[in-house]
């Protein structure tokens, strides 16, 4: 039996899925309230303030729902002292500062993995019960985080072509309330308590818009056509949601 861990965060985890099936699943374990030991042990500085603190048992119940509907995914648990680990997903951490390639390629690097086109271009998540939102094909989420202080043309274009009238928002409610102010878009707020949740609304839609986060992660694991809005304070190639060969995905800042 293969035992897979991993202390986060929510995107890198995601992320880490694609490896996790190409060794045919097995159980998966979280190991909890890590992050902030990581960023000092690996990076010598504190975790990223969005980061701090996590992942903590109430992120677990919140993943735990998503993870079991996974058909590879045996079982889902936290670790313990007694769990015995085949496979240390957070071996990612050492070639990740400064690696040229999205996070995919990180972890199938690290795991000696040939065929990372396979890999990284092909949908590694499911979900049993996709919820597209009735007229409102387009799902946007766009965090506080990784963004440029002024707008993109993009969403000029966007707002002359009046996507607003079929896009709904997901994330958190700060996120949302930003987003408004800074689009000036008042589009329908749908909530999600779970990364199940969030994952059925992602399936659902027929276009995903947003930048680095974890509902990125899941749009592009799921095979939904995405429109990103990359970093600019790192190259394009560095993005971890950067994924060339992949038609289905266009960048934008």
């Amino acid at each position: 039996m293969k035992r897979f861990k991993h202390s986060g965060a929510f995107g890198d985890l995601i992320y880490s899925m694609p490896v996790v099936k190409h060794f045919g699943g097995g159980e998966f374990y979280l190991h909890l309230n890590q992050i902030d030991w990581i960023g000092q042990h690996y990076y010598g500085s504190p975790p990223n303030p969005y980061h701090k603190g996590r992942l903590t048992p109430q992120d677990f119940e919140y993943m735990k729902s998503f993870m079991e509907a996974q058909e590879y995914i045996s079982k889902f648990d936290v670790m313990t002292p007694q769990t015995e680990i085949t496979h240390n997903l957070d071996r990612f951490r050492v070639p990740f500062v400064g690696h040229p390639g999205n996070y995919v390629d990180i972890y199938g690097t690290v795991f000696g993995i040939d065929d990372l086109d396979t890999l990284r271009n092909t949908p590694w998540l499911t979900v049993p019960n996709p919820k597209p939102i009735p007229g409102r094909p387009i799902v946007i989420n766009r965090t506080e985080r990784w963004i440029p202080p002024l707008l993109g043309p993009q969403w000029t274009t966007w707002t002359e072509m009046k996507m607003f009238e079929e896009a709904i928002f997901v994330g958190l409610p700060n996120e949302y309330e930003k987003f408004k102010r800074d689009t000036g878009w008042d589009i329908p707020y749908q909530e999600t308590k779970t990364m199940l949740e969030l994952a059925e609304v992602i399936a659902g839609c027929e276009h995903f818009v947003g930048n680095q986060s974890q509902a990125l992660a899941l749009a592009i694991g799921l095979g939904v056509d995405v429109a990103c809005e990359y970093r600019v304070d790192l190259p394009i190639e560095r993005n971890e949601c950067f994924f060339p060969n992949l038609e289905r995905i266009e960048y934008f800042n």
